[in-house]
C-alpha cells in the first residue's frame, strides 16, 4: 500500500513510495519500474527526514518572505549558508545538497514538476486533477503513472501561472482556459473550475529544444527521402501547403522542418495562437493572438495584407473565420507561398472539413498541396506491448477541374515497407516547380533525385540552422 513519504502537504503535493517487480529503465528524471504487468515511474525526489523537512519549510518560507532576489542556484546557497549561521545551524554536506535542490524548484523552478520538464524522454506532462498521480507519456513506454501527487489547487494554479507569466497570461475563475507556450518550448494547456467539473488539468505538451530537420525526420522513419526530396522542390517553388493529421501526429514538427527549404532572405510573416514554430529565416515577423484583447487568428491572418509577406504561416486552423482568412490569403495572391496546420483524418476529410466552414470548393484550389501526418498505435501480440509511431501516410495535390475539385495522391504509406512511397505522377505542383527552376520533364527527375541523394548524405548531427545553410546552398 502507497505510504506517504519525504514532502509535506504543506508545499502542495506529495510522493509516494510504491512496490515493485523490477527496474526497466532510468531516465533523466527517475526510474521506470514494474509491478503486474504495470509500468510506473518513480520520480528522483530528495527523501528527507523530519527533521531535515521541518528546516526545509522553514527555509522556504523564510526565503518567501524575504526581499532578496533569487536568479540562480547560487543566490539560493548563499542565502542557505546565511540562513544556517544567523540560526547555529549544521549541515553536513548531503543535507546541504537535499535543501538546496528543493529551494531551487520551489523558487525558481515549477516545483515537483521540475525534473519532469526537463526530461527529453517525455512528450507529455499531465495532472488530471489533486490527489491524483501526475502522468507522463514517455517515448519508448507510453503513458505512465509516477509517484508525484499534488494535493493543491491552489499550487497547481501557481506554478502555471508562473510558466506563462513571460507571455502575460494567466488561469484564474474569471479566465478559467490557459494555452501558453513556456520558455523551454513547450506547450501548456490548462483549465480550472468553473469549466473543469473535475477540478484543474494541465496538459504540458513538450517540443524537442532543437528542432528536428527534414533529415531527422527522415531518418525516423516518419517519411521517405524521396517524399521529402519532393517537398523540397515543393517549398522552393512556392507552393502553399496544409499538413493536417490528428493529435499529437507531429504536423508542427514536420512543418516546421520544411521551413528549412524556404529561402534565407524572404519576408515570412507567422501567426500562431501559442508560440509554437522556430523558423531559421532572420527576416520574419511573428504575431500571436490576445484573448484579452479580442485579437484572434483571424484578425492575425487579414493583418498580414498590409505587411508584404513573401510568406505567410498560420499556427493551426480551428474555425471557419481563421479557415476563411487563410484561404484569401492564398486567392489575393499575397504572398509566394501559405502554410497551416490542420485537423483531419485524411487529406479528402480535411476538404469536406474545409467546406463545412464555408469555404467553396473552387477555393480550395488555393492549397496545392496536403501533407497527412497520423500518430499511429501498434500492439506486439507476443509482449502485449503497445507503441505508437508518427507517420505521413498521404500526399495529395489538389487539381481544379471547371468548379470542381479533385486528389491526386502523389505518396501514400505502405504497410508492408513500414513507409510512404510514390504511388502517382505530381500533375499541377510538378509543373510549378519545373516553371519555377525552368526544367524539362527529364530534368525535373534528375534534381529531385539529387535531392533525395543529398538528404542521405547530410548527417542528423548537423543542426537545424546548419541544414538551413546546406539547403540554401543547394
Amino acid at each position: 500500500m502507497d505510504k506517504k513519504v519525504s514532502l509535506k502537504e504543506e508545499i502542495g503535493y506529495f510522493v509516494t513510495e510504491k512496490d515493485y517487480s523490477k527496474i526497466i529503465s532510468s531516465c533523466y528524471s527517475g526510474e521506470i519500474v514494474t509491478k503486474k504487468d504495470e509500468k510506473y515511474l518513480l520520480v528522483y525526489f530528495p527523501k528527507l527526514n523530519e527533521k531535515e523537512s521541518y528546516l526545509f519549510l522553514k527555509t522556504l518560507k523564510e526565503l518567501k518572505q524575504s526581499k532578496i532576489k533569487i536568479n540562480s542556484k547560487a543566490d539560493i546557497y548563499f542565502f542557505l549558508k546565511n540562513f544556517c549561521l544567523e540560526n547555529l545551524i549544521l549541515l553536513n554536506k548531503e543535507q546541504r545538497e537535499k535543501i538546496l535542490t528543493l529551494l531551487e524548484w520551489e523558487s525558481i523552478g515549477e516545483s515537483a514538476l521540475y525534473l519532469l520538464l526537463r526530461d527529453p524522454d517525455f512528450e507529455e506532462i499531465v495532472i488530471n486533477g489533486i490527489n491524483k498521480p501526475i502522468m507522463v507519456y514517455h517515448r519508448a513506454f507510453g503513458w505512465l503513472e509516477t509517484n508525484c501527487y499534488f494535493c493543491s489547487e491552489e499550487k497547481v494554479k501557481t506554478i502555471i501561472n508562473k510558466m506563462a507569466a513571460p507571455i502575460g497570461r494567466q488561469i484564474s475563475f474569471h479566465s478559467p482556459i490557459l494555452n501558453a507556450v513556456i520558455d523551454n518550448g513547450s506547450r501548456v494547456n490548462a483549465s480550472m473550475n468553473p469549466i473543469a467539473f473535475s477540478g484543474i488539468n494541465v496538459t504540458i505538451r513538450k517540443f524537442k529544444e532543437k528542432p528536428m530537420t527534414p533529415v531527422s525526420i527522415v531518418n525516423s522513419k516518419t517519411i521517405s527521402r524521396e517524399a521529402m526530396a519532393f517537398l523540397w522542390l515543393t517549398m522552393q517553388a512556392s507552393c502553399s501547403v496544409m499538413v493536417c493529421g490528428n493529435t499529437g501526429s507531429g504536423k508542427t514538427t514536420t512543418l516546421n522542418a520544411l521551413f528549412c527549404f524556404l529561402p534565407k532572405n524572404e519576408r515570412i510573416i507567422v501567426a500562431e495562437e501559442t508560440p509554437e514554430l522556430s523558423l531559421p529565416q532572420e527576416h520574419k515577423v511573428k504575431l500571436n493572438t490576445s484573448t484579452q484583447l479580442g485579437i484572434g487568428l483571424k484578425e492575425l491572418i487579414e493583418n498580414t495584407f498590409r505587411m508584404r509577406p513573401d510568406r505567410v504561416i498560420v499556427g493551426e486552423i480551428r474555425n471557419n473565420e481563421e479557415a476563411s482568412a487563410f484561404v484569401n490569403t492564398m486567392l489575393a495572391g499575397q504572398a509566394k507561398g501559405s502554410y497551416a496546420t490542420f485537423h483531419a483524418e485524411s487529406a479528402q476529410e480535411a476538404l469536406e472539413r474545409l467546406q463545412t466552414f464555408g469555404i467553396e470548393k473552387s477555393s480550395l484550389a488555393s492549397i496545392d498541396l496536403i501533407v497527412l501526418q497520423k500518430r499511429i498505435g501498434k500492439i506486439n501480440l507476443r509482449n502485449n506491448s503497445r507503441q505508437e509511431e508518427r507517420k505521413v501516410v498521404e500526399i495529395c495535390e489538389i487539381i481544379k477541374k471547371e468548379k470542381e475539385i479533385e486528389l491526386n495522391k502523389l505518396f501514400s504509406y505502405d504497410f508492408q515497407q513500414n513507409l510512404i512511397v510514390k504511388v502517382n505522377d505530381s500533375v499541377r505542383v510538378k509543373e510549378k516547380i519545373k516553371l519555377a527552376f525552368n526544367l524539362s520533364s527529364k530534368e525535373f527527375e534528375k534534381v529531385l533525385l539529387e535531392k533525395e541523394e543529398l538528404l542521405g548524405k547530410i548527417s542528423e548531427n548537423v543542426s537545424f540552422m546548419e541544414f538551413f545553410e546546406l539547403a540554401e546552398k543547394e
